[in-house]
C-alpha cells in the first residue's frame, strides 16, 4: 500500500449476519460463494441501494479484505471494479478501487462529486478519518465502522543503521545524524505533526509514490514511509536491490493514532442510508472476522484481480504477500476488537478521535485551510450507532 497524505488533498478505514456468528470461527471458507450465500442472508433489497457502491482508498489489498469477503469469489472483475452478489441479501455490491480508479480523490470528495473515472457516485467510501476531519465542512462524511483498529502506517529503516525509532526523540536524533525521511508530502498531517514536535523540516523529502529504490540505495540514511502490511514485505522479498530484513516503527506510537480504513457515508445521505447501515454494518463486522481468520479465498481473488490487468501494472498482491499482511495485522493488533480488545470489532473510539482532532485542527488552521468544520468534534465525523456489540474476533 502506498501511504498518501491528507493535508491539502488525499491520495490515499439489528445484526445483519444471520445466524452465522460462530461458523467462520470453526470452518474454513472452502467455497467463497456458498459461504457468502449461507452466512450473509439478511434481506437488504428494500433498505439498501442496488448495487451498493463502495469506493476504496487504494487498489485492492488485504487491508480491504472485509469488503471483498462480502462478495467472495462470486464477483465479476472489470477495470477498477469488482461486482457480485452480497451473499443472498438480494442486492449486488460493487467495490471500486481507489488510486488510479478514482483519480486519487479523497473519499469524502468522491461521495459528493462522484468518481471521475468510473463515473458513478459511491454510496459509501472507505478511507482515513483524518481526511474526514480535514474535509468536514466542504465534504462532510461520517465514519460508521473501522476495518482496522490501528493505523498500519510506519517508518521503515535499515536495522543496522537505525534499529530503534520508537520515539519522536529518536527521530530527531536520526535527523541530526543526517538521516532523511522519505514521505509522500511534507503537507501530510502526520509529517506536520512531527515537525511541530521538533523533527527538522529539512530532514523530510517529499514525493514518495510507492518507489523503494531511494531506500534500497540510500546507504541506511533513508527512512521510508510505508505500511507494515505492504512495503515492509516488498522490501524484504520483492526488492532485489535490498531483499533483507528492515526495522519499522508505527507512526501511531508517536501520538497521532488515526483510523486508516473506515467505511464512511456522506452526512447528507446518513438519514436515508440509516436503515441500510443498521443491517449492513454488522455484516461488515462479521466479514472482518471471517476474512482475518480464513483469508485464503479472498487473497486468491485479490491476486487474480491485481495480476489480471484490472488494477494497475505497478500493483500486485501475491498469495505470499497477502498471507504476510494478514499475519502482520494479527500480530500487531491492526485488526482486532475495539476498547483494548474488550469491545466489538469495527468500533470507533470517540475519545481517541477527539484527541486526534485536537492535534490536527491547529495544523489545518496554520496552513489556512477552510475545508474543516470550525469546532468539529468526534461525533461530527464518526458514530457507533450501527455497530453490533456482539460481533467480536474470538480469543
Amino acid at each position: 500500500m502506498v501511504a498518501f497524505g491528507v493535508v491539502g488533498g488525499s491520495l490515499l478505514a439489528a445484526c445483519g449476519t444471520s445466524s452465522a456468528t460462530s461458523a467462520s470461527s470453526t470452518t474454513p471458507v472452502a467455497s467463497a460463494r456458498s459461504f457468502q450465500a449461507t452466512h450473509f442472508t439478511t434481506n437488504l433489497s428494500k433498505v439498501c441501494p442496488n448495487p451498493l457502491i463502495v469506493q476504496t482508498n487504494w487498489l485492492p489489498e488485504p487491508d480491504h479484505g472485509a469488503l471483498w469477503e462480502l462478495i467472495g469469489a462470486g464477483g465479476k472483475m472489470a477495470q477498477y471494479t469488482y461486482t457480485g452478489p452480497l451473499g443472498s441479501t438480494g442486492i449486488k455490491m460493487e467495490i471500486i478501487a481507489g488510486g488510479p480508479g478514482d483519480n486519487y480523490l479523497p473519499e469524502p470528495t468522491a461521495l459528493y462529486a462522484g468518481n471521475p473515472v468510473i463515473r458513478v457516485t459511491p454510496d459509501l467510501g472507505m478511507g482515513s478519518l483524518d481526511t474526514v476531519i480535514q474535509l468536514s465542512k466542504k465534504f462532510p462524511a461520517v465514519g460508521v465502522v473501522a476495518l482496522q483498529e490501528h493505523d498500519p502506517l510506519v517508518f521503515i529503516s535499515d536495522p543496522k543503521t537505525f534499529p530503534n525509532l520508537s520515539t519522536i526523540h529518536s527521530l530527531i536524533a536520526a535527523a541530526k545524524k543526517g538521516a532523511h525521511f522519505y514521505v509522500a508530502s511534507l503537507q501530510t498531517a502526520y509529517v506536520q505533526f512531527l515537525i511541530s514536535k521538533g523533527v527538522p523540516e529539512s530532514a523530510f523529502i517529499g514525493g514518495y509514490a510507492g518507489d523503494l529504490a531511494k531506500f534500497a540505495t540510500g546507504n541506511g540514511m533513508i527512512i521510508q514511509q510505508g505500511y507494515a502490511t505492504s512495503e515492509v514485505y516488498n522490501l524484504q522479498h520483492n526488492t532485489p536491490a535490498w531483499n533483507k530484513p528492515v526495522h519499522f516503527s508505527f507512526i501511531s506510537h508517536y501520538g497521532l493514532n488515526d483510523y486508516d480504513e473506515v467505511v464512511e457515508v456522506a452526512k447528507n445521505r446518513l438519514p436515508a442510508m440509516s436503515a441500510c447501515l443498521t443491517k449492513l454494518v454488522p455484516m461488515i463486522q462479521q466479514a472482518a472476522v471471517d476474512y482475518i481468520q480464513h483469508p485464503s479465498v479472498v487473497n486468491k481473488v485479490l491476486n487474480k484481480f491485481n495480476s489480471g490487468g484490472f488494477g494497475a501494472s505497478y500493483w500486485s498482491t501475491s498469495l505470499a504477500y497477502s498471507k504476510a499482511a494478514v499475519r502482520t495485522m494479527l500480530k500487531y493488533d491492526l485488526v482486532g476488537n475495539s476498547q483494548g480488545g474488550k469491545g466489538p470489532i469495527g468500533g470507533l473510539n470517540l475519545s481517541r478521535i477527539q484527541a486526534n482532532i485536537s492535534t490536527l485542527v491547529p495544523i489545518y488552521a496554520k496552513q489556512g485551510s477552510t475545508n474543516y468544520l470550525p469546532g468539529v468534534s468526534a461525533s461530527d465525523v464518526a458514530t457507533n450507532r450501527f455497530i453490533d456489540p456482539s460481533v467480536k474476533l474470538p480469543g
